[in-house]
């Protein structure tokens, strides 16, 4: 008679990998294993090992348990069918979505919100009676065009950064949050990213890891801006920066305009005037939401008013040309947000994508 088979159950939350054939990175799925005859710990990792090879990456844990035999014999249905694989095959795996899949990879995306881009920001300032700073302002060169500032815009002089890309990609950052939420880790060996979870002391260290990319911008701007209003004194100029952010998403609206306004008081003279302009989409592939921030929310001078109502007037016309399908799908709107994941030290880090309840789900019920 063979000897019965401990089987073990992992149940976890999951993203599709940027490599998945089937998914979208944000098609956020459930993800049950029974795993037999194996270490509950060892079974732990094994389970991981499963979710790379079939190309996923875990947020977290819901369930870890060993399960009787007797019980879910009695119990059943597809939960013994389960446990019967294990025992049989030593693995058994199943993969649901947490959203209806109305979208699967390889298929045209649609109304994700128009993408903003530099040429973006140039028709804002046009629009709202500014400008570029000529060559001739920059000191007759091209060359010199590229270390002064990008606009003119009534008494403003601004310089215009943006952040295309996620900032957590980046492994040495990964390496430093990796060693500061180490000790924030619960047993196991998947962890979300949480910075609401730190300490005081440690959210600041939080900062300072994830704001370099906004304090080096502010910086780099900073010398644009004075270099230019140098060469077109006299005058009364105000320096400032236009910050478009459409790829670092880790970071919130709300948080980037607080660091970009901290590390232009702290490290500048020059950035008296902060403008910070955000785009980001999130979807389960049944619903989407957009969404657009532009700080500040209440300008005192009448030149960014005026930029201000540009900005939620020009985005009102996109987004009725996207509705019109005048917008390319892939070049003129925006991805959604996607998570980020790492390894360090053994462990497995992951900043998620915020949840959406499925309008769809709900009309069922």
């Amino acid at each position: 008679m063979n000897a019965q088979k401990r089987v073990h159950r992992y149940v976890l939350k999951a993203y599709p990998s940027k490599d998945h054939p089937r998914f979208h990175p944000w098609q956020k799925a459930t993800v049950v294993l029974f795993l037999a005859d194996v270490d509950p710990h060892e079974g732990e990792k094994l389970a991981l090992n499963e979710l790379t090879k079939r190309h996923w990456i875990p947020e977290g844990f819901e369930l870890r348990d060993t399960l009787i035999q007797k019980k879910v014999k009695a119990e059943g249905g597809q939960i013994w069918e389960a446990y019967l694989q294990a025992e049989r095959d030593g693995l058994f795996w199943l993969e649901h979505l947490d959203s209806v899949p109305m979208s699967r990879k390889g298929e045209t995306l649609w109304g994700t919100g128009p993408r903003l881009t530099e040429t973006f920001i140039d028709n804002l300032i046009s629009e709202s009676g500014g400008r570029r700073v000529t060559a001739e302002e920059a000191g007759g060169s091209l060359e010199k065009l590229e270390r002064n500032a990008d606009y003119v815009l009534g008494r403003y002089i601004l310089e215009a950064k943006q952040f295309e890309n996620e900032g957590l990609d980046v492994p040495t950052r990964q390496q430093k949050l990796g060693e500061l939420f180490g000790q924030y880790l619960a047993a196991g060996n998947v962890h979300r990213i949480d910075p609401y979870r730190l300490s005081d002391a440690d959210f600041d260290k939080y900062w300072g890891i994830v704001g370099v990319p906004v304090q080096r911008r502010i910086k780099d701007a900073s010398k644009q801006v004075k270099a230019t209003i140098a060469r077109l004194l006299p005058g009364d100029f105000e320096g400032g920066v236009i910050l478009l952010n459409t790829g670092y998403l880790t970071i919130p609206h709300d948080f980037m305009v607080t660091m970009a306004e901290r590390y232009a008081a702290k490290d500048t003279s020059a950035i008296r005037t902060v403008v910070v302009i955000s785009s980001w989409t999130v979807t389960n592939g049944f619903d989407t939401v957009v969404n657009y921030g532009f700080h500040p929310h209440e300008p005192i001078s009448p030149e960014l008013l005026k930029l201000r109502d540009v900005f939620w007037s020009t985005v009102g016309r996109l987004m009725t040309e996207m509705v019109q399908g005048k917008l390319d799908p892939e070049t003129g709107m925006q991805a959604p947000m996607a998570p980020v994941y790492f390894n360090h030290d053994g462990k497995a880090f992951t900043f998620g994508v915020p949840e959406m309840e499925s309008s769809f789900d709900r009309k069922k019920r």
